[in-house]
């Protein structure tokens, strides 16, 4: 069984969710459809990860980082995702919820940290106002150097060049044929297996659940999910079934959305109107804290190892994708 007092670290949420980032939500998915026994942790800093993100489980002094090292560690706990499924219903749960992820996270990567006005606007200030200060300065960009990775992979462009040489007409046509698919697959059934959670639910309710509630000044697949009854039920029965406890909205962001400065706090406020020199000694300082805590982190080899196995995705089903398509 879990050990008592296993925590596990995740953003706070924003919308109504329990959760403002993908990876989080689909561990907290593993997590409460499988009722694991292990306290959730919002108020967290991602630079005590070692992979420098969340969600990472702490087991005693063991730190499980990424989606792929908890989901190995809840499965040979006790707590599969899939345990309920038949043997067929497991591998076809595996292989689409492979498809999704090459369908959906260009998009989500793209609309979310990519598209300029979207990330200046929304999404760095929702990092940053979940990152100790004053890394919150700095660290959001992480994100926007993994969009360009995710991106320039799965969508063929680059986005640090000029916005009208982003082709994300496809990302966004990709992404609204996979939602009708999966709109068509889950029918009138309560979970996409019929009456038993998958991991396919779990990444489902995760893409879908943040691109459908956030608030963002371009997101195209946003009314398409709303034109999808049958998944607009499926996310707020999860969201208020499973996820009753954890869901948060800060009342304050959402009247003042659209404003870049909205999320900082009087502090940060003030640290923003100082001198040109202070800025630049706070970014040197910011810099060096950050070089420390990487020499620091060099140190224990194996939260280098999780690091680099982090990206969350998992090709060993790609071979299987034509089997769905």
């Amino acid at each position: 069984n879990m050990q008592l007092g296993s925590k596990l670290y995740v953003y706070k949420g924003e919308w109504g969710l329990p959760t403002i980032d993908f990876e989080c939500m689909r561990v907290l998915c593993l997590l409460r459809f499988t009722r694991c026994p292990v306290d959730i942790e919002t108020n967290s800093n991602p630079l005590r990860s070692g992979a420098g993100k969340l969600p990472y489980l702490q087991i005693g002094n063991d730190k499980f980082i990424g989606y792929k090292e908890i989901k190995r560690v809840l499965d040979l706990e006790g707590y599969p995702v899939d345990a309920k499924l038949s043997t067929k219903q497991k591998h076809l749960s595996a292989t689409y919820a492979n498809w999704v992820f090459t369908q959906l996270h260009a998009y989500y990567h793209y609309f979310l940290y990519g598209e300029p006005n979207n990330y200046e606007t929304t999404t760095r200030g929702l990092y940053a106002k979940r990152t100790p200060f004053p890394f919150n300065f700095y660290y959001p960009s992480t994100y926007q150097r993994e969009a360009c990775d995710v991106v320039q992979v799965l969508g063929g462009f680059d986005i640090n060049d000029k916005l009208e040489k982003h082709e994300s007409d496809y990302l966004v046509t990709t992404a609204k044929k996979c939602v009708n698919l999966l709109s068509r697959k889950l029918g009138r059934k309560v979970w996409f297996f019929g009456d038993h959670f998958s991991e396919l639910d779990a990444i489902v309710y995760s893409y879908l659940a943040i691109i459908s509630k956030i608030t963002l000044p371009n997101n195209p697949l946003q009314n398409h999910i709303k034109g999808c009854q049958n998944l607009l039920n499926f996310i707020s029965r999860i969201t208020r079934d499973i996820f009753r406890n954890e869901c948060y909205s800060s009342i304050k962001l959402t009247k003042s959305s659209g404003h870049p400065d909205s999320t900082l706090t009087p502090s940060e406020r003030k640290f923003m109107e100082t001198e040109l020199n202070t800025k630049i000694a706070a970014g040197i300082g910011a810099a060096l804290a950050m070089g420390a805590f990487a020499a620091w982190r060099g140190i224990y080899t194996q939260l280098t190892r999780a690091s680099s196995d982090y990206d969350g995705i998992d090709y060993e089903d790609d071979e299987l994708e034509e089997e769905v398509l």
